[in-house]
C-alpha cells in the first residue's frame, strides 16, 4: 500500500484560493458596473415581525461577542495564525462593506451590501476556519442555516435587496480565502497536519491519494 499526502500549504491550494478570491472580486465589480435592480419581495406579516427579530440579533455587541469566543477558541486549539484569521476576515470584510456603502452615494439602497448578511458570513467563515474536522460538518450546517436565515431576513425587511445580499456574500467569500491562505500557511497547522490529520485546523486543503 503506497500512501501519498501533499503539505497542508501546497502552492495549487493557494493558487485556487487566490483565483476563487480574485472571481469573487470581479463578480463584484460586475455586479456594481451593471447595477440590475433588485427583485421586490412581498412576505407575510407574520413572518415579517420574525425577520425583524432575526436581523437585531445580528448587533454589534452580537458580533463582537462572537468574534471573542472564535478567538477563545483558537487559542484553546493553539492556533497562532486562527487569531489573524478570524480578524483579517471579520475586519476585512466588514470595512470593504462599509467602505462600498461610502463610496457608492449613488447606488440604489437595495443595491448596497448587507451589513448584517456581511457580518454573518464572515462569523461562518472564521468558524470553519478554526474548527476541527470533527465538528465541521456540524458547522457547515448550522453556518448556512444561519446565514440564509439572516439573508431572508434583511430582504424580507427591506433592509436590503437580493443584490444587496449577493453583494454581502461575495465580499465574505472574497476575504474568506485570503483568510484560509493564511491558515493554510500556519505552521502548527501544519505540524498538526503531520502529526494528527484528524485534528488538523485546515484539513479540507488536504490532497491524499491512496493506492492500494
Amino acid at each position: 500500500m503506497t500512501v501519498s499526502t501533499s503539505a497542508p500549504h501546497s502552492p495549487s491550494a493557494t493558487t485556487r484560493l487566490l483565483a476563487l478570491a480574485a472571481f469573487c472580486a470581479a463578480a463584484l465589480g460586475i455586479l456594481y458596473f451593471l447595477r440590475p435592480d433588485s427583485p421586490t419581495v412581498t412576505v407575510p406579516e407574520s413572518l415579517r415581525s420574525v425577520a425583524d427579530q432575526i436581523v437585531r440579533v445580528v448587533d454589534v455587541t452580537a458580533v463582537l461577542t462572537a468574534t471573542a469566543a472564535l478567538a477563545a477558541v483558537s487559542m484553546i486549539r493553539t492556533l497562532p495564525y486562527g487569531i489573524g484569521a478570524i480578524l483579517m476576515l471579520g475586519v476585512g470584510a466588514n470595512l470593504t462593506s462599509a467602505a462600498l456603502g461610502s463610496w457608492l452615494t449613488d447606488a440604489p439602497t437595495a443595491l448596497l451590501p448587507s451589513g448584517h448578511v456581511v457580518a454573518a458570513a464572515a462569523l461562518y467563515g472564521s468558524a470553519v476556519l478554526i474548527s476541527a474536522p470533527r465538528w465541521r460538518p456540524v458547522i457547515v450546517g448550522l453556518g448556512i442555516s444561519g446565514v440564509a436565515a439572516v439573508a431572508v431576513s434583511v430582504v424580507a425587511t427591506e433592509m436590503s435587496g437580493i443584490f444587496g445580499v449577493v453583494a454581502g456574500l461575495l465580499i465574505a467569500a472574497a476575504w474568506g480565502c485570503v483568510a484560509a491562505i493564511l491558515m493554510e500557511h500556519s505552521p502548527v497547522a501544519a505540524k498538526r497536519e503531520a502529526a494528527r490529520p484528524d485534528t488538523a485546523a485546515i484539513a479540507f486543503s488536504r490532497d491524499r491519494s491512496i493506492h492500494l
